[in-house]
């Protein structure tokens, strides 16, 4: 009799799987097409990267430099807006109703900031603080886990988790930098090459795109820093809806890569 439980558990367990699977297409092939390039004239840990008012905010970690908040102007100049050292790791951020949310990693705080960079109150995060985004109300979390999370960002508290799905079931773990952009939710695979754009409201992954393919518009300055250090991998993407152009970059990447992103037959 117990056999034979387990034996139906099982069963429900592999019929559920293929359920879940069927419930999301087979992802489409994105190609990001460089248009333009940033050429940083200060590297940092990249850990959260949006554009606004025609300059990229930047939110860096703490391996190897310092956390902190500046911003990057489209020639190059950075200009560091807050300092936190080593005290907390800085992650993930994002700008919402004219207000910086800044994620630490495994120090559960939330900073907000104006947008000069003045700090304004500190939140509570329950989950570690990886990416960040919004949806013009709501703030989106992702912690590493196969879930991010729908946020209120009067309180932090979570609202909503989302699980993260493919056409092949699975947990899809590693969900780090994120971006919102027409309702789809884009975000790096934390050391890995590919971006993937997500359906927020299903957590199906509907497209992915390999950004190894940036590695052919990289000068030898460019993959000399890259490969100096095996954290130094791909991490950031922000968008600016007036032109419709993505900055892609990574973790002490001198260059910012400016392009589009086309579906791939």
């Amino acid at each position: 009799m117990a056999a034979r439980s387990r034996l139906l558990a099982l069963i429900a367990l592999v019929l559920a799987t293929s359920a879940h699977a069927q419930e999301c297409r087979r992802p489409t092939p994105l190609r990001f097409e460089v248009t333009g390039k940033i050429v940083r004239k200060e590297v940092g840990f990249t850990q959260g990267l949006e554009w606004r008012d025609g300059k990229l905010y930047e939110s860096t970690g703490a391996i190897g430099g310092h956390s902190g908040l500046a911003t990057v102007a489209p020639d190059g100049t950075v200009t560091r807006l807050h300092e936190q050292g080593t005290k907390v790791f800085g992650e993930g951020l994002t700008i919402l109703n004219d207000e910086i949310f800044q994620l630490t990693w495994q120090d559960h705080e939330v900073y907000v900031y104006d947008l000069n960079g003045q700090l304004k109150r500190t939140l509570k995060n329950p989950r570690e603080g990886w990416g960040l985004t919004n949806d013009g109300t709501n703030l989106i979390l992702s912690d590493g886990t196969p879930s991010f999370f729908i946020v209120d960002p009067a309180t932090f508290a979570i609202k909503r988790e989302v699980k993260i799905k493919t056409d092949k079931g699975g947990n899809v773990e590693g969900l780090n930098e994120l971006e919102l952009v027409d309702g789809k939710l884009y975000g790096n695979i934390f050391m890995s090459n590919q971006i993937v754009r997500i359906d927020p409201q299903s957590g199906c992954i509907e497209a992915t795109a390999d950004l190894g393919s940036l590695w052919r518009a990289m000068t030898p300055e460019d993959k000399k820093q890259v490969t100096a250090d095996s954290n130094n991998v791909l991490n950031g993407v922000a968008y600016d809806k007036a032109t419709g152009q993505f900055y892609v970059t990574g973790k002490r990447w001198r260059t910012i890569f400016v392009g589009k992103f086309s579906e791939q037959k």
